[in-house]
């Protein structure tokens, strides 16, 4: 980390960064996005969902995923071995690290309700809540574990685990297309 340049921006200088113009693009495109046919449909029937954070985390993992795919193999700095390793950890981090949370948090349900259970009991004792809103901090509660559990695997759990295993592929299939270029090479002379 070059902490330089990091130190190198006085607070005058950071001060007089102006985002208007760029917040005001960002917002326009998520406006056009939200009201669009499409979106509302799918929210709909995402919204009604008893999985809506481990769905909603999923589709911003396979964005975040998909983009560091095309960077990585668009990157010219980065050697073919390099791009094919990073490619192949980020799509095997990915796939099973969705599987892995829809398989945990699918198991969880039952502790994950008691728990939520238990938090609405609290809060009513406690609190002199009404119904509904312990109904909705029951599902806050369930909604926040579900999170937890989703970036705990997306984030922590399936890289570590990941990461040697596609080393170990990358290498594997770096090697197999430098050999198939050498043989097309020889060929052709």
């Amino acid at each position: 980390m070059n902490v330089s340049a990091i130190n190198a921006v006085t607070p005058q200088k950071a001060q007089n960064v102006n985002f208007s113009g760029l917040s005001d693009g960002v917002a326009n495109v998520m406006g056009k996005i939200g009201n669009s046919d499409a979106f509302v449909k799918g929210m709909e029937k995402v919204g009604s969902s008893k999985n809506l954070m481990t769905h909603l985390s999923t589709a911003s993992s396979a964005v975040t995923t998909g983009l560091y795919i095309y960077k990585n193999l668009t990157d010219k700095k980065k050697s073919k071995n390099e791009k094919i390793t990073m490619a192949l950890n980020q799509a095997l981090t990915f796939a099973v690290s969705t599987a892995l949370t829809y398989t945990v948090v699918g198991a969880l349900k039952g502790t994950t309700n008691k728990l939520a259970n238990k938090f609405g009991e609290l809060i009513s004792a406690k609190g002199g809540k009404t119904a509904k809103e312990v109904a909705t901090l029951q599902a806050g509660a369930r909604n926040a574990i579900d999170l937890v559990v989703c970036s705990s695997i997306n984030r922590f759990l399936t890289p570590v685990a990941i990461t040697p295993v596609a080393n170990k592929l990358g290498a594997k299939l770096t090697d197999y297309l430098d050999k198939k270029d050498a043989a097309k090479a020889q060929k052709a002379q």
